[in-house]
């Protein structure tokens, strides 16, 4: 592994300097972090018959007493501004196999995905993710050019076994295999 000192701007094609400018910083900072795998969810929303949604790989579990959990989201995103106006939301965790609805949600809008949607209790969420979380809005915090979202977690569903995970990787999409042998579950999920 190269030491930190080592990367620069020119590594990432980015002007030589001993300060890079702030545009660049960004992008160079965007380029790094992309570095880091994470998994990828949608959450999810309705109101009034109007369903809103958004990928995310930003989730990050805030607290277990209670049970808090994260996400950040640009402070302009109209789909973010309708699930915070929804007051509840999903968090889907998704599977390989659902790589079309996080595309669906990150903008990629195809005109026939499958969502496998499911309603309960005023929420909606998709069949076959390999975790959801049912929230409700716990506080909203501002963090730069973004917003962080914090939900208090009222429900939560899962199967048995973690099916193939979506993963986002250096701006692309990725799978990564569940274990070999699954390890059981100290409580029973309904």
């Amino acid at each position: 592994m190269r030491p930190f000192a080592t990367v620069k701007a020119a590594d990432a094609g980015l002007r030589v300097g001993r300060f890079v400018e702030v545009q660049d910083q960004a992008r160079l900072y965007r380029r790094l972090f992309g570095r880091f795998a994470t998994g990828v969810a949608v959450v999810l929303a309705e109101e009034n018959g109007e369903m809103s949604g958004l990928t995310v790989n930003s989730l990050t579990s805030a607290s277990l007493d209670p049970l808090l959990l994260l996400f950040c989201t640009r402070k302009e995103s109209r789909s973010a501004a309708a699930i915070l106006g929804a007051g509840r939301f999903s968090v889907n965790v998704l599977s390989a196999r659902q790589r079309n609805i996080a595309n669906y949600f990150a903008g990629q809008r195809e005109e026939h995905v499958n969502l496998g949607l499911q309603r309960e209790n005023g929420f909606v969420w998709f069949a076959g993710s390999n975790a959801v979380f049912f929230c409700e809005r716990e506080a909203v915090h501002p963090g730069g050019d973004h917003q962080i979202i914090l939900g208090r977690v009222v429900d939560l569903r899962g199967p048995e076994g973690c099916d193939q995970m979506l993963l986002y990787h250096e701006g692309q999409y990725a799978v990564l295999n569940p274990r070999a042998q699954a390890i059981p579950m100290e409580i029973e999920l309904p």
